[in-house]
């Protein structure tokens, strides 16, 4: 299984365009993460028409809750158990994308501790997509796009394996069917279905 993960990063990473040079660096920025919040707010837009602000509220909260539970298990929980290392620092011939914004190929591994499964950017897309699915259904056109764009730059700027973001969407998405029924049960007791 590890062959096959290692081969298919091998694809992806060293199909280069410069098409994807300069689209998907934004996908792996904090300003991805900003059409999730669009979506967000897409999702509760036709509660604010009727002010309904408790449902709003409650949503509102679990949004921010389960980004917090997620980012945080991924970081201080996940990758520490399972203790992969990255790309960059584990495999010979690699398209590296560095802090400083530039490509590079890495004929050697970096040596550096680093920690790869699962990717959080995965896991935290994979939350906020399915967790915005339970607001409101139609804000997939926009979630699933983006996440799988979150997932492919992950792996095509040498950061993770593709198993690495597969299993971060696994997680994010439990988290976020999970929240998802939290937050409707509390809703349909507290406030106003969606």
């Amino acid at each position: 299984m590890e062959s096959f993960d290692q081969a298919l990063f091998y694809l992806i990473n060293h199909a280069r365009s410069p098409f994807f040079d300069a689209i998907l660096p934004f996908f792996t920025s904090p300003y991805a993460f900003l059409l999730f919040l669009l979506a967000f707010f897409v999702a509760l837009f036709p509660l604010a028409l009727r002010k309904n602000i408790r449902t709003i509220a409650i949503a509102f909260f679990f949004f921010v809750l389960g980004y917090g539970i997620s980012d945080f298990s991924c970081s201080h929980i996940l990758k520490p158990i399972f203790g992969r290392e990255r790309p960059f620092a584990s495999l010979e011939r690699v398209y590296y994308y560095t802090p400083e914004g530039k490509f590079v190929f890495l004929e050697k591994p970096i040596n550096k501790e680093t920690r790869s499964f699962p990717s959080c950017h995965a896991t935290n897309a994979g939350f906020l997509m399915v967790y915005t699915f339970f607001l409101r259904r139609q804000t997939l056109f926009l979630t699933l796009p983006t996440a799988i764009l979150v997932g492919l730059s992950r792996v095509y700027l040498g950061h993770h394996f593709p198993f690495d973001v597969l299993g971060g969407f696994f997680f994010g998405s439990i988290l976020g069917i999970v929240l998802g029924i939290i937050s409707g049960r509390i809703t349909k007791n507290y406030g106003r279905r969606l």
